[in-house]
């Protein structure tokens, strides 16, 4: 019974993301917070199943929790768009939510694999410095909003190298799904960024990032079923 949820619930998620992109693209705010909403819940469901199948019942918490704050990140992040005269506050609400969720993904991590800080601190500073050459080329313009964004990408950038350290180190096919979602958390807020903060925001990078989130999303919940 437990894997009909996890499968209907894998099901669903890139159901309602999709009709979320069609709300948003057709300017239907407040059905694409609802629906963007279902998606992420979809994702805490499989994570919250997995709480009576994993053999690592801390990991699969911390991970419900991560997936939890990401839905409040979420919302926040679609309602800029139904308030935007709170844009700057709702999307600052959005990054601090998401970063909490990404500290518990990071005490995850590091309770399975304690030194994967040997491949993720060089690997930061890689993806730092091509955020930075992102962030030049598109000429993007965070205003007041550049030193916190700034803090919480690097601590993106951080947990997605930490997740693909924790695979060197503690090898398993969780650990695995984990680096890979933490590479497509990477690129799905290099992409936002851009969306966000430059003159050139369209709906095929719109699309592209959410590809790329939303799959990082499933992923994370996925992997308490493979973690030892």
């Amino acid at each position: 019974m437990q894997y009909v949820l996890i499968i209907l619930f894998a099901v669903l998620c890139p159901v309602a993301a999709c009709y979320f992109i069609k709300a948003m693209e057709a300017e239907e705010h407040l059905k694409a917070t609802i629906l963007k909403g279902l998606a992420t819940v979809c994702c805490i469901g499989i994570a919250g199943v997995t709480l009576f199948l994993t053999k690592n019942h801390r990991f699969a918490v911390l991970v419900v929790l991560g997936l939890f704050f990401g839905f409040v990140g979420d919302e926040l992040l679609a309602l800029r768009f139904v308030y935007p005269d709170s844009f700057s506050s709702l999307f600052l609400g959005g990054a601090g939510s998401f970063f909490l969720g990404h500290v518990f993904y990071v005490i995850a991590l590091y309770g399975i694999a304690a030194d994967a800080w040997i491949i993720a601190l060089p690997l930061t500073a890689l993806c730092l410095v091509l955020e930075l050459v992102n962030s030049k080329r598109h000429s993007l313009d965070m205003g007041k909003l550049f030193i916190p964004l700034g803090i919480y990408c690097a601590f993106v950038c951080f947990m997605g190298c930490s997740a693909v350290g924790a695979a060197f180190k503690n090898f398993s096919v969780g650990t695995l799904l984990f680096a890979v979602a933490g590479v497509c958390f990477i690129i799905s807020d290099s992409i936002l960024s851009v969306q966000c903060f430059s003159d050139h925001p369209d709906n095929r990078k719109n699309r592209l990032l959410h590809v790329f989130y939303w799959a990082a999303q499933l992923l994370i919940a996925l992997s308490p079923l493979f973690i030892a």
